[in-house]
């Protein structure tokens, strides 16, 4: 990075010490619950060197307008599990959860909590580890999912696009910015930014089990979006806007990014993801749009 691009992204770097600074305090003097009844459930998962700061993303949902009902976080290394941050020990007073579970890579972050629960009453929330999100972040979910219960809703999403004839999908480097003006099925949601799941998409899920491991074990948005193309179920863009949220500047150590999207992975998952059926149905999608 040079002089000017070091200077230029100054401004956002110091919102964001400020924002994990005032997010530690708060962490510290808050004796609140992180829970409210009323809030859909939330799940997320953290490893390796994320372990030391997921407090802060979790602080900044526990301090949101809207607090989930249940919150667990899902950690596969048993010595973090046995050692949690005092972060994460003040978080647990205040109603989080922490288990130990399997590791399922990305999937980690919802699939177990398909496995614990028996049955869905209410939405489901799931965010990432690595980044600070809004106080309105969980009630902007929430209230997106009253309006349309039908939808799966996220911040932020891809266009899906076809070759010419139709036969596969082009690299995922191709596809443009989601469909903002109505929920779509061609829609791709990137679940690092939040996303919200109703319970009939979740006993889906549920029923359909580790049937992932055998076509996209690393990456979990690819998996849940194909559910929602089978199952017609749209994906819809919270306020109809693509949003980025501030990532916590150690935790992007670690990423999936690098294999996935620049490595060309995600291109061989979808390919093994994306049945016959769900290509027919992205065809007749693209048509509607006037995208073919």
């Amino acid at each position: 990075m040079g002089v000017f691009d070091f200077v230029r992204n100054l401004p956002n770097k110091l919102y964001i010490a400020l924002l994990i600074k005032k997010l530690e305090f708060h962490n510290r003097v808050s004796k609140k619950s992180m829970l409210s009844e009323t809030g859909p459930t939330l799940s997320m998962t953290t490893y390796g060197v994320r372990f030391q700061t997921a407090h802060v993303s979790l602080e900044a949902i526990a301090r949101g307008h809207v607090r989930p009902s249940r919150a667990v976080l899902f950690v596969d290394d048993e010595e973090l599990y046995d050692q949690p941050t005092n972060g994460l020990k003040r978080l647990m007073k205040r109603g989080l959860e922490i288990q130990l579970v399997e590791n399922f890579g990305p999937h980690t972050k919802y699939y177990p909590f398909l496995e614990l629960v028996e049955d869905f009453d209410r939405p489901h929330a799931t965010g990432d580890d690595d980044h600070i999100y809004p106080k309105w972040w969980l009630k902007g979910l929430s209230d997106s999912m009253q309006q349309r219960q039908d939808c799966l809703h996220a911040y932020r999403a891809h266009c899906i696009r076809l070759n010419q004839e139709g036969t596969e999908a082009l690299p995922y480097l191709q596809w443009g910015p989601g469909i903002t003006t109505a929920p779509s099925n061609l829609n791709f949601y990137t679940s690092s930014m939040g996303e919200i799941y109703n319970p009939d998409f979740l006993r889906t899920a549920k029923q359909r089990g580790r049937a992932f491991l055998d076509c996209c074990p690393k990456n979990d948005d690819l998996w849940l979006t194909s559910l929602a193309i089978e199952n017609k179920v749209p994906i819809a863009l919270v306020d109809g806007m693509n949003r980025t949220f501030p990532a916590i500047p150690a935790s992007q150590q670690l990423t999936l990014e690098a294999t996935n999207v620049f490595g060309g992975y995600n291109d061989v998952q979808i390919r093994d993801t994306f049945t016959d059926t769900i290509l027919e149905r992205l065809r007749e999608l693209e048509q509607e749009q006037g995208l073919r």
